[in-house]
């Protein structure tokens, strides 16, 4: 995401274990049509050769999606509920710790 004056980078983080790794990237935008909340974030475990374990994003490029969604490795794209971003930050690190057994302090 290119970064202007209104755009902050709130959270930025990359933990490998191995043959898997969490990548966590969100931002403070301006509130928009796409981005009403005035975050936009991706927060993705996957494979290191590019296999997708599971991702939560706010893109709006899924048709019938919610705004908050979550991907999964069966190419299933569910409704989340957005409670804030540190919130669902501390949500995928513990799916994502149910995988790697606690890997990720």
């Amino acid at each position: 995401m290119a970064e202007d004056d209104d755009t902050t980078l709130l959270i930025e983080t990359r933990q490998n274990f191995g043959d898997t790794y969490a990548e966590v990237r969100a931002w403070d935008v301006p509130p928009s049509e796409r981005y009403p909340d005035g975050i936009r974030y991706s927060m993705q475990y996957g494979t290191i050769d590019g296999s997708l374990i599971f991702r939560y994003d706010n893109f709006p490029d899924h048709p019938g999606a919610a705004p908050h969604h979550k991907h999964t490795s069966d190419s299933h794209v569910e409704d989340i509920e957005f409670p804030g971003v540190l919130p669902l930050f501390r949500r995928f690190k513990q799916e994502v710790n149910d995988h790697e057994n606690g890997q990720w302090k």
